[in-house]
């Protein structure tokens, strides 16, 4: 498989680490023990392919289960290694409990472990072990991967490859799974818009429990930021964001930031929030008014309170 250009390779990573910075940094300042009362998106039995695709992989999912108890393993891995099967950018794989690979629509896949290459991404992150950690209430995995409904389907054209979160549940000893492929440009804002239904709801502690539940939508996330930070992959620094009503900051991937003020590390534009959110950047601040060098932050005003998410590269970074 040959690499994507370091750009588009670049880009991919960068939204990665913005969809998930949010939820990353309200996380830092929970305890183990917050209540996941909010699943958010929810599997609906017989739910038919509608606006929200988080649901609709996991009712794909359930369905490949379902096939799999009313036919036998057999017909259900048929019908999957099938490219008949593909449902726009939606298609079923199939695990076994090895992590070999028995149902795929792209047939040079299946018999790979995934503990091999197939469990590893373009840009290096090993998602095979995350997949295969996943028990019968389902786990959101991550990854760079191809999509079918983008048209092109050659693994060396660039920009073939989208960011996947896969749903992968484990039911009798095996491993069902299909994904949907991000906009970041419109994910990032609703899990924002997300995060601040909850905070206007029940204040922090409901916005950590929506964040924390293992079956959630950002549950799965983790893991691949971790990495990615890890490494030379992307530029810049990325974090979730809030900040009290007096712009203090209360939750920031580095405990370092939490007390500071958020005008102080992203410059006045955070006053351009608006309740229904909106991008802020560093031509939003006045030459010389302080700020970062560049930064793309998706930040909504909650009654004063301010609840972001994006990437920043710090004043006089090299």
């Amino acid at each position: 498989m040959k690499p994507i250009k370091s750009y588009a390779c670049r880009q991919l990573c960068r939204w990665l680490l913005v969809l998930v910075v949010a939820a990353l940094a309200v996380q830092a300042c929970s305890n183990d023990d917050a209540a996941p009362d909010d699943a958010g998106p929810a599997a609906a039995p017989g739910a038919e392919q509608g606006p929200d695709p988080a649901q609709y992989t996991q009712q794909v999912v359930q369905d490949a289960i379902d096939m799999y108890e009313s036919s036998g393993l057999d017909a259900a891995v048929a019908h999957y290694s099938d490219p008949a099967s593909i449902d726009g950018q939606w298609y079923v794989f199939i695990i076994d409990g090895d992590g070999a690979l028995l149902a795929h629509y792209q047939p040079e896949r299946v018999g790979q472990s995934l503990h091999g290459w197939i469990g590893t991404d373009i840009n290096g992150y090993e998602f095979g072990p995350e997949m295969m950690s996943a028990d019968h209430n389902g786990k959101w995995v991550p990854y760079v991967f191809t999509n079918p409904a983008g048209g092109v389907l050659d693994d060396t054209a660039e920009l073939a490859f989208e960011l996947k979160n896969a749903w992968v549940v484990r039911h009798d000893g095996l491993l069902f799974g299909s994904g949907w492929y991000i906009s970041a440009e419109e994910f990032l804002p609703e899990l924002i818009a997300e995060a601040a239904k909850h905070y206007r709801s029940g204040g922090l502690e409901a916005t950590l429990a929506f964040y924390n539940n293992p079956q959630g939508i950002s549950a799965g996330l983790e893991t691949a930021v971790r990495y990615y930070n890890s490494t030379n992959t992307v530029d810049g620094y990325f974090t979730g964001i809030i900040a009290a009503d007096d712009g203090e900051i209360v939750s920031h991937i580095d405990p370092a930031i939490i007390g500071t003020a958020i005008e102080d590390l992203l410059g006045p534009a955070v006053s351009k929030a608006t309740p229904e959110g909106t991008w802020i950047t560093a031509e939003d601040n006045d030459p010389g008014a302080g700020g970062p060098d560049t930064m793309r932050v998706w930040l909504v005003d909650v009654d004063g309170t301010l609840i972001g998410g994006g990437w920043y590269t710090p004043s006089g970074t090299p």
